[in-house]
């Protein structure tokens, strides 16, 4: 184990750059190899940003050896990139020597502590206005042979109506899913 775990040479938070790319995030993931004598770390996990990600900083995937970083909120707070990057790639050091074990346990902590940085699971950074929700349909399926209706949530595309049999088709029509948009719905079903 190293005692005074650096990255500062390879990136730092004040440097004022984006983001890093891919090899300086393999240079960090070598360097936490070596801390955890894990030397074969950076060719065994896949790191990409994952823009999909909405209010977590990173998430590893246990099975692919993958580590997924939200850049959004890294951009934000350029400061937990590295322990975000440390903490997901020991979950997966845990993982590759220990099998399914807590996922913040002991085993956890010792790979954290080791590298200097805190085994918190959490962060406490402002999410509100990265946070998007996404907008809720509801779809009127209306038989074009014999008028009847029904509602879902998602299009039924391999349904057929019961009564005209499986040659009949749908128009499909699509609303907000609010009372306005389901009071539309009603207006088109009759």
């Amino acid at each position: 184990m190293i005692a005074g775990f650096s990255v500062d040479d390879l990136w730092t938070a004040a440097d004022g750059r984006a983001l890093p790319r891919r090899p300086i995030l393999e240079a960090i993931a070598g360097r936490c190899g070596r801390a955890w004598d894990c030397p074969d770390l950076a060719g065994r996990v896949k790191i990409d940003y994952a823009p999909r990600l909405r209010t977590t900083l990173g998430r590893a995937t246990l099975d692919d050896g993958r580590v997924e970083l939200n850049p959004r909120l890294l951009l934000e707070h350029p400061a937990e990139l590295v322990p975000t990057l440390a903490h997901e790639l020991a979950h997966l050091v845990v993982y590759w020597r220990y099998g399914r074990v807590a996922p913040h346990g002991a085993e956890f902590r010792t790979l954290m502590r080791a590298v200097n940085l805190s085994p918190a699971a959490t962060h406490q950074l402002d999410v509100g206005r990265l946070k998007r929700r996404r907008r809720r349909f509801v779809y009127l399926h209306k038989c074009t042979h014999c008028h009847g209706t029904f509602a879902a949530r998602r299009v039924y595309r391999n349904y057929y109506c019961v009564s005209c049999g499986p040659d009949s088709t749908w128009e499909v029509f699509r609303v907000p899913d609010t009372p306005e948009g389901r009071r539309l719905l009603k207006a088109a079903a009759t």
